[in-house]
């Protein structure tokens, strides 16, 4: 399979919860969606320049708009791809679910933190240290989480079919001489 293949293969299998992906399933999915990022990034950053928006200004830009959008075309095919390659090592694919939106229930966690201190005075140097030490702590969390599933996404799966499907490289990893004859 090459990277083309597989990264054809993250877009068929977008709603595809069951059975497995490859590591090369995974990571051609991520590098071509990193560099289709860093594509829009640069042509919209043109784009920003030509229409006048400034680097430093906090004016939400075309370059913003296409970022998110292709960032909400990504997000189902991204977590399925996760379960699935979860599901190729034998864990189950629902756990894809902590670093997709384990940063949303940081931010979460940032908004009600400041809500409790701010109704006791967010301005009170002890109140803000208290908000700054909790939003750490999530964002610490968060970064653990991260390289957990990098290690999960590196790991080479166990030859042979497991609970959630047939080795998908089966026939790269088996010889079978009779073939040859």
């Amino acid at each position: 399979m090459t990277l083309i293949e597989a990264y054809k293969r993250y877009w068929k299998k977008a709603f595809v919860m069951k059975g497995r992906a490859r590591r090369k399933e995974y990571w051609s999915a991520t590098l071509f969606t990193a560099l289709i990022s860093i594509v829009i990034g640069i042509i919209f950053a043109f784009v920003d320049s030509a229409l006048g928006y400034e680097l430093d200004t906090s004016a939400w830009a075309p370059s913003d708009t296409a970022n998110a959008i292709w960032g909400l075309i990504n997000i189902v095919p991204s977590f399925t791809v996760t379960a699935r390659r979860l599901q190729d090592i034998n864990i189950n694919g629902w756990w894809s679910i902590v670093p997709h939106f384990g940063w949303l229930l940081v931010v979460i966690g940032a908004i009600a933190a400041f809500m409790l201190l701010g109704a006791a005075g967010i301005a009170d140097p002890a109140n803000l240290g208290t908000w700054l030490v909790i939003v750490g702590i999530l964002f610490f969390i968060m970064i653990i989480v991260a390289i957990v599933f990098f290690v999960f996404a590196v790991l080479d799966s166990k030859p042979g079919p497991n609970k959630y499907g047939e080795d998908p490289k089966r026939d790269e990893r088996y010889y079978y001489p009779e073939e040859e004859l």
